[in-house]
């Protein structure tokens, strides 16, 4: 291939491809010409205990009390936090001709176990990333990226491959789950045995990271 289709930045441990600028992924091609081209970025990320600790090791506890945690579009969890996103007001709206708005198709669809899965992407069709940001692209720290967001590439992008690019694709994408994903269920078993959860008490989370981060430092020195 004259040109690479995806790269691999190995500093923050994310997959990059400037195909997604103009997004060619049927899946995310926008429901309404207002929301404009914003490919996987529609997809609201889910911050997991991994990520949390990024911030905390960065020193940016600040940014994610007042930015993530105490975010009013944000969703707490236990041991994750949603970030909800910015939907379109067209969601709520009905086009001419149509019986119900796409808020209240999705609503119709949540019911049924077997839609429910239909219901979140008519939602996602109208909704942007809230770190989006237009003529850029992520806005977020690529140090606080979910392991979702700096490993996903479409269907799309993944046709355009040689064989050889998808094995090193799968490579990279091991990479990133094999850091991320037991990090998170290992401390999700310790919180759990000790009682402390993101949505009973933030601070003590807070608290058991600084002293992880102290921990390490140690082994270091």
């Amino acid at each position: 291939m004259e040109q690479k289709v995806i790269s691999w930045d190995g500093e923050n441990k994310q997959l990059l491809s400037t195909v997604c600028r103009r997004c060619p992924e049927p899946h995310f091609q926008p429901r309404t010409d207002e929301l404009g081209h914003i490919g996987c970025c529609a997809y609201e990320p889910v911050f997991t205990l991994y990520e949390i600790y990024a911030m905390i090791r960065a020193g940016e506890e600040k940014y994610f009390l007042e930015s993530i945690y105490h975010n009013p579009l944000n969703t707490i969890h236990p041991y994750e936090i949603m970030a909800g996103g910015r939907v379109h007001p067209s969601y709520y709206g009905k086009k001419d001709g149509e019986a119900l708005s796409p808020h209240e198709k999705a609503d119709a669809l949540s019911h049924n176990p077997r839609t429910r899965f239909l219901a979140v992407d008519e939602k996602l069709s109208y909704t942007v990333c809230q770190f989006f940001i237009d003529g850029k692209g992520c806005g977020l720290d690529p140090r606080f990226k979910t392991s979702i967001c700096r490993s996903f590439i479409c269907q799309s992008i993944e046709d355009k491959l040689s064989e050889r690019e998808r094995e090193q694709l799968d490579s990279w994408r091991r990479s990133i789950r094999e850091e991320a994903e037991p990090f998170h269920r290992y401390h999700k078993k310790i919180l759990e045995r000790e009682g402390i959860t993101l949505l009973e008490d933030v601070h003590a989370v807070m608290d058991y990271f600084r002293k992880l981060l102290e921990a390490e430092k140690t082994v270091e020195n």
